[in-house]
C-alpha cells in the first residue's frame, strides 16, 4: 500500500525540456559530429556570428527600443481600442511605444485607460506620469 508521501512526492522528477533547449542539444550534436569527421567547425560559428551581428546592426535603426514585450504590445493594443482606434496597426502601435519609451514612459506601470486619454490628446506625457 501507498502511503500519501508517496504518491505526492515530486521532488525526484526532472523538469520539463523546452523546445529550444532540445533544438540546442541538437545542434550541438550536430557540431560534434561534424567536429569529429573534421570539418572545420570554427568557420562554421564564426559565419553564424557575423550573420547575427549584421542582422542587429542593420535591425537597431528605429530608436531606443525596438522589440516590445507581448504584454506592452497588448497594452498599447487595448489602450487604442479605448481610445476610439481600435483599427490602428501594429505599426502605429510599435511607433507609439516607441516614442512613450523614448520619453521614458513605462507603460506597463499605467493602465490602458490612462494611456488611451494621452492617445486622444486629453493628457500630456508629463500629465501622465505624475
Amino acid at each position: 500500500m501507498l502511503s500519501h508521501m508517496d504518491s505526492t512526492d515530486k521532488t525526484h522528477r526532472q523538469p520539463k525540456r523546452s523546445k529550444k533547449a532540445a533544438r540546442v542539444d541538437r545542434e550541438l550534436e550536430a557540431l560534434k559530429a561534424a567536429s569529429a569527421e573534421g570539418a572545420n567547425v570554427p568557420e562554421v560559428a564564426s559565419a553564424t556570428e557575423e550573420a547575427v551581428k549584421d542582422a542587429t546592426e542593420a535591425g537597431d535603426t528605429t530608436g531606443p527600443q525596438t522589440e516590445f514585450t507581448r504584454g506592452q504590445l497588448g497594452k498599447a493594443k487595448r489602450a487604442f481600442a479605448k481610445a476610439g482606434k481600435s483599427d490602428a496597426s501594429e505599426e502605429v502601435r510599435r511607433k507609439w511605444l516607441t516614442d512613450m519609451s523614448a520619453a521614458n514612459v513605462g507603460v506597463m506601470d499605467f493602465t490602458s485607460s490612462r494611456l488611451a486619454k494621452v492617445i486622444k490628446g486629453e493628457l500630456t506625457i508629463s500629465e501622465l506620469q505624475k
